[in-house]
């Protein structure tokens, strides 16, 4: 039973198998891993750090897991505020968290994604950029969120520039597996608002099979030729209650009807 917990201006990096010999290759590893599937720690702050590692397979920069299904899943009330947060597998990865804040970060170099959500509910991620360091010219990581089987959950405010290939050209990465930069699957009442995507690939949203979702003021950009994003949005699925709204987007939306997706002074150039 943890509680006031604050992790502030350190540098902590390389807590994988290749920095301790013996750890299983595959072993979960994170530089900081927040495990409650046991107990509960409450009331926390990761503040002013840089946070980075090598890549190691299932590895994450920032791990919360806590218990699945029910209201309580004990992995939460924390905030996760300006961070330098790099090269993992996946650089935070919520798994049955609830109540928990990420702003004002730079988020890079992510083998898989910049932020995984799994089963979690009540996040807001506001204010952050994802993009990559431009010391390393071509050599690019792609960037991207995946939300899944979550709930009330805010995006606002996020700008994220996808990699010029649309796939990872660093040495041993491997190959990049997404529906989209922004990808959603059988989430209910998440708000997207203000995003600002530069050069997604293959498509900027993914949605799919959420319901009382709304994305709105949100931009998606391409300036790559030939373009190589396919679509802007493309929401596929069963849903209810979803809405478009003054959008500026650079290629056209596909929508399933099934989706029941409202759209409203969108434009598509």
């Amino acid at each position: 039973e943890i509680r006031n917990l604050q992790i502030t201006g350190n540098d902590i990096e390389y807590n994988n198998a290749r920095s301790h010999p013996g750890m299983a290759a595959d072993a979960p590893t994170a530089e900081i891993y927040v495990d409650v599937r046991e107990g509960s720690v409450r009331e926390g702050t990761i503040c002013s750090n840089t946070i980075q590692a090598t890549y190691s397979p299932g590895g994450a920069n920032i791990r919360f897991v806590g218990r699945g299904g029910g209201q309580d899943q004990k992995a939460g009330m924390w905030t996760i505020t300006g961070n330098l947060i790099g090269s993992q597998e996946n650089n935070i990865h919520l798994s049955s968290a609830r109540g928990i804040t990420m702003t004002g970060n730079h988020l890079y170099s992510a083998h898989r994604r910049n932020i995984l959500i799994e089963d979690s509910r009540n996040i807001v991620i506001s204010g952050n950029c994802f993009g990559h360091n431009p010391d390393y010219g071509d050599s690019q990581l792609c960037t991207g969120l995946e939300i899944v089987r979550s709930q009330d959950c805010v995006l606002s405010g996020l700008l994220i520039e996808d990699c010029a290939t649309g796939e990872n050209t660093v040495a041993g990465a491997p190959a990049v597996d997404r529906a989209g930069l922004i990808q959603l699957t059988a989430c209910k009442r998440l708000t997207l608002s203000g995003l600002h995507l530069t050069n997604p690939s293959p498509v900027g949203f993914s949605i799919h099979d959420c319901s009382e979702t709304v994305l709105s003021g949100c931009s998606v950009h391409e300036t790559r030729q030939p373009a190589a994003d396919t679509r802007s949005v493309h929401w596929i699925g069963q849903g209810n209650g979803n809405l478009i709204a003054a959008c500026r987007l650079s290629t056209p939306t596909e929508i399933d009807e099934s989706a029941n997706v409202r759209t409203a002074a969108n434009s598509v150039s």
